[in-house]
């Protein structure tokens, strides 16, 4: 997972989430915390997760994963871990299949609902 970036996004005022992301982030290398100080919608934080990284890394693609209990983000990374090349290759067909190139914000991808799909062709 070298070539992958980690976001956190503080989507509260709270201090003690804030500070518990931070140790998350201080514990692995290739995590980072943005704060957005206030609530806001699930949209906006990734946009504001997306444009920090963005601004800081040469990304080629960016994910997220969002709206989830906090005790499903380890099943979902270890997933994606697991799938992260498929999850690639699906995301770079979209792209290709769409007649108009995305903006930056239309360009990023849902994780989860990549691995819905996956585990779903898995299945059948």
């Amino acid at each position: 997972m070298n070539d992958v970036k980690v976001c956190l996004v503080c989507n509260s005022n709270d201090a003690k989430v804030y500070e518990t992301l931070t140790e998350i982030a201080d514990q692995c290398s290739n995590t980072n915390v943005v704060n957005a100080k206030m609530k806001k919608t699930s949209s906006a934080s990734i946009r504001a997760g997306a444009r920090f990284l963005q601004n800081e890394f040469s990304l080629k693609h960016i994910g997220y994963i969002s709206e989830i209990d906090h005790l499903e983000v380890l099943s979902v990374l270890e997933k994606f871990i697991e799938y992260q090349e498929t999850i690639i290759a699906l995301n770079k067909r979209e792209k290709n299949n769409k007649n108009v190139k995305p903006t930056f914000y239309q360009s990023l991808f849902s994780i989860s609902e990549y691995l819905e799909k996956i585990i779903a062709n898995l299945i059948v």
